[in-house]
């Protein structure tokens, strides 16, 4: 029963959260204890909450779970955890993920945190089955998490990061429907989304483009007073540029040859290539502070 709900939770989603950490990283506020006991409260109170979402999620989607060749094996469309547990468990974690945030003494976090949960439940509702807002959506979801990070530390979140992180996170999340849709062929349905077959070849498109716009903003960012005053190690950031775009071209490669499976999260963690990357660009952030 335990391990049923530790899998409903999807821990390993856990790893997109740290982007909650990306605007200290990113910005001239000095290494503190305090800064990180925030923002790993700010971590955990919004693990919780998203757990919430995944288990609310699935009970929305059990009829498309049972049928497809993966996901009938989840916990709540296997029934290894009951319909009325699945709501129990999600209403627990959004009342211990709430009672975190009013911890905090900027509201803004309590607030962005109701608002991603709302539209999270709009999105499992409603946006979730048309093709490309859902995408959209998925995108925005991203761009919160760093919004939250900033709003912990009362950190000014420049237009260059925003648009960076939305146009590099959509390019992921078309990356998750590619994975979907370019295993069927034709006017196949992909089922509770409004995809085809057919859409694989725009889809793709859409994505390497979103992609190249980000690294082409982030280039563009690089080279404004703004950058060059901000970080100590300037000319080491440029790295960072190359490491993305090849970050990029390397999953879209994978996910074009079927390599990238289901969940584009277990395959970023477990893909030798995938953590290389990861662990120079974080190195590049610490020793932009240092």
């Amino acid at each position: 029963m335990i391990l049923n709900v530790l899998i409903s939770l999807r821990i390993h989603h856990y790893t997109k959260n740290f982007l909650i950490f990306l605007p200290f990283f990113l910005s001239n506020e000095p290494i503190s204890i305090y800064a990180i006991k925030k923002l790993f409260l700010g971590f955990l109170s919004f693990s919780l909450c998203a757990s919430a979402v995944y288990i609310v999620n699935d009970l929305f989607d059990l009829s498309n779970d049972k049928k497809h060749f993966t996901k009938r094996f989840r916990p709540l469309a296997s029934k290894k955890i009951s319909f009325r547990t699945g709501i129990l468990i999600s209403l627990i974690l959004i009342f211990i993920s709430f009672c975190l945030a009013t911890n905090f003494q900027n509201k803004n976090f309590l607030i962005i945190l109701i608002v991603y949960f709302f539209l999270s439940f709009f999105y499992s509702f409603i946006l979730k089955k048309l093709a490309y807002v859902d995408c959209f959506v998925l995108a925005v979801f991203y761009v919160l998490r760093i919004f939250i990070g900033a709003e912990i530390l009362s950190i000014y979140l420049s237009f260059w990061l925003i648009d960076f992180s939305f146009f590099f996170f959509l390019s992921l999340a078309l990356l998750k429907r590619y994975n979907e849709v370019n295993k069927k062929k034709g006017r196949v349905a992909i089922l509770g989304r409004g995809y085809f077959g057919s859409d694989s070849l725009f889809i793709k498109i859409l994505g390497l483009n979103s992609a190249l716009i980000s690294i082409f903003i982030l280039t563009l960012y690089l080279n404004t007073e703004n950058a060059i005053r901000l970080y100590n190690n300037y000319q080491l950031i440029w790295l960072s540029i190359l490491l993305i775009f090849f970050l990029i071209i390397w999953v879209w490669i994978k996910a074009d040859r079927n390599q990238v499976g289901q969940d584009p999260i277990i395959f970023a963690i477990t893909d030798r290539v995938s953590v290389i990357i990861f662990i120079l660009l974080s190195s590049i952030l610490i020793f932009t502070k240092i």
